[in-house]
């Protein structure tokens, strides 16, 4: 695969180790991400690359999409809210129109260029709780989260624009993606336990029993199965779980966090309850039979994914001040 490639959501953690594969290959890339919660510090590199262009907007601006969308023959939709979590308080509209309204737009934008490559990054959350574990794609899927629900309007819009217009669509339903650049306070677990370890390291709150158990995949991985599928799936729609055949429980996770960081004697706190927070899915596990038979299967088991994210991350993670200071020095 070469050409021109525009890659939505190409300043977050997944999108800027995308945007770089891609010019690995050979391909022109363009970025389009608002950085709301992208950042400029994972792509300040590639803006010395030959090929590669950072447009900043939003994609609810048509405009803005359509001059990215120019010369274009392939798009990786990645740009979504990327807090799976509803808070109290939060807007209920959020996850509509940063997920399903923006892909609306990215569709019928696509539509109107001539674009008919789409590979689109779903979710696990749209199946919601399943007794049947293995989780196929084919499993009826009952998303109990907005985010899970809103990726799944993504994906029947996808199927319709799809047929309709003779594109050829990628959906990818991932795993939990672990990796040194997903670091947000209290977005991930790895990086939720760090932060608190530092601020006590005597004590740790764990959100539910601890006995959530979820499949995790490395960013890497993750880019690397992407790309294969479109190297190699057949033409029209094709739907893909992407991770690997197995879970990892949070207590599990945190012994491993608490041993990184060479911390004996934790003292675990539960807050209770199933799940870690309302809409959160406490147990799953992903049957990848489909791209397996595909020929990509994940290096990586779960566990071992998540001891690499661990490591990687104590190794480059700095105080949120730091982090912030870094980041405004990178803008130009």
């Amino acid at each position: 695969m070469s050409g021109h490639i525009l890659v939505t959501g190409g300043a977050g953690c997944i999108g800027s180790d995308l945007a770089e594969a891609l010019l690995n290959r050979g391909c022109q890339v363009t970025v389009l991400d608002n950085l709301s919660s992208g950042k400029w510090v994972h792509i300040v590199d590639l803006m010395r690359r030959p090929g590669f262009q950072f447009i900043e907007g939003d994609l609810l601006d048509l405009a803005t999409l359509d001059e990215a969308m120019h010369g274009v023959e392939m798009v990786y939709h990645l740009a979504a809210n990327p807090d799976v979590k509803f808070a109290p308080g939060d807007p209920t509209d959020k996850d509509l129109r940063q997920n399903t309204l923006c892909t609306y737009n990215v569709l019928e934008s696509m539509r109107r260029h001539g674009v008919r490559r789409l590979a689109f990054s779903s979710t696990s959350a749209i199946y919601g709780i399943c007794e049947r574990q293995p989780i196929a794609e084919d499993q009826a899927p009952h998303p109990i989260s907005l985010y899970g629900a809103t990726k799944l309007g993504c994906e029947a819009m996808i199927g319709a624009f799809q047929n309709l217009f003779d594109m050829d669509c990628w959906i990818f339903r991932f795993a939990n993606v672990v990796g040194p650049k997903v670091r947000k306070r209290g977005r991930t677990v790895i990086g939720d336990f760090i932060d608190k370890l530092r601020r006590d390291p005597s004590r740790l709150q764990i959100l539910g029993d601890g006995r959530q158990a979820k499949s995790y995949l490395l960013a890497e991985e993750c880019v690397a199965a992407m790309l294969f599928a479109v190297d190699h799936a057949p033409r029209g729609l094709n739907t893909f779980n992407l991770g690997c055949p197995d879970s990892l429980s949070v207590t599990r996770i945190a012994e491993m966090v608490a041993a990184a960081m060479g911390l004996g004697g934790v003292q675990y706190e539960y807050t209770g309850g199933e799940g870690g927070w309302p809409g959160d899915v406490p147990r799953f596990r992903l049957d990848v039979t489909a791209i397996n038979r595909l020929g990509w299967s994940a290096r990586y088991n779960s566990e071992e994914a998540v001891a690499l994210a661990i490591e990687a991350s104590l190794i480059s993670s700095r105080d949120h001040q730091g982090a912030d200071i870094l980041e405004a020095a990178c803008r130009p």
